[in-house]
């Protein structure tokens, strides 16, 4: 009874040392307003590769050797994370755009879809310290007839201040590379609507 007392007790007393981090972007300057019949509809259908399902934070050591934080964590999935990222850059870049998810049966007719691979989302020690995010980015039209296929990676300059590595830093790194990635797919989603647009005209 005395052992078993004092174990409770030692796992009573065990402190939770987790820390919890979020993607995050500037606030967005605030919008013009649209005209209803001059807002187009994109249908987002987003995926990740299976090791960024969990949401401990990853730093590359090396070739082929990755660390997971058990103390460190996401407080969303890093496909999650991104896909707010994403909705918050294209509410800003892209205002006459209205990204949902697809399929969805409320959606009205998309002009063209956007799939999103989610690839990498993680720090690395060596060459250099930096953040990066990538993705393979898909565009189709209403048909699913792919339009562009391209892998897309961004990168932030990653500082660790603290061994093994400065997690609040690489949070911000982090959140730096994605709202650049989400920017940069907001540019090809822009640029392939004006092409549809002149072809329809």
């Amino acid at each position: 009874m005395a052992l078993t007392t004092g174990l409770l007790s030692g796992c009573l007393s065990r402190t939770d040392n987790t820390q919890y981090y979020h993607l995050s972007t500037p606030a967005a300057a605030q919008s013009a307003a649209v005209e209803s019949n001059k807002v187009f509809v994109v249908g987002l259908r987003m995926t990740t590769v299976d090791f960024l399902r969990t949401k401990q934070m990853m730093v590359e050591l090396g070739p082929n050797e990755l660390r997971l934080s058990e103390e460190n964590v996401w407080q969303e999935t890093p496909q999650a994370g991104f896909a707010r990222v994403l909705d918050e850059r294209f509410a800003q870049d892209l205002p006459d755009c209205q990204l949902s998810p697809f399929p969805s049966v409320t959606l009205n007719a998309p002009e063209f879809i956007l799939e999103i691979e989610l690839q990498s989302m993680q720090g690395r020690l060596k060459p250099r310290g930096e953040a990066e995010v990538s993705a393979e980015v898909r565009l189709l039209d209403a048909g699913g007839r792919l339009l562009e296929r391209e892998e897309l990676r961004h990168v932030s300059p990653w500082t660790p201040t603290t061994s093994p590595a400065g997690y609040p830093a690489l949070a911000a790194a982090e959140s730096r590379a994605a709202a650049a990635l989400a920017d940069e797919i907001a540019q090809k989603v822009s640029a392939c609507h004006r092409k549809l647009s002149g072809n329809k005209l």
